[in-house]
């Protein structure tokens, strides 16, 4: 099994009609083995925000500057438009 990341952009007060609310952005180009290694890689570049599995669920908190989060997703073939953070 393969996993990937799913960015979502995350809605706080920036408009009432979706607070609280996240759609789907798209998936970051890069595969990893295991669930672990996928936060693992999102820990190592975000050193500013909480562990992405602190809570479980396997999805890091919003970034109150930027306003995504990100899931762990097993992959099936999504298409994968975001680039990785080591792209940067």
């Amino acid at each position: 099994m393969r996993y990937i990341l799913e960015v979502q952009k995350f809605y706080s007060e920036l408009n009432p009609e979706w607070n609280g609310k996240s759609i789907h952005v798209g998936y970051m180009d890069k595969f990893f083995s295991t669930k672990k290694k996928a936060a693992e890689y999102y820990d190592e570049h975000n050193p500013h925000m909480r562990g992405l599995n602190a809570l479980g669920g396997w999805r890091s908190d919003w970034d109150p500057e930027t306003h995504l989060m990100y899931v762990v997703r097993e992959h099936y073939y999504e298409h994968r438009n975001i680039p990785p953070f080591d792209s940067k």
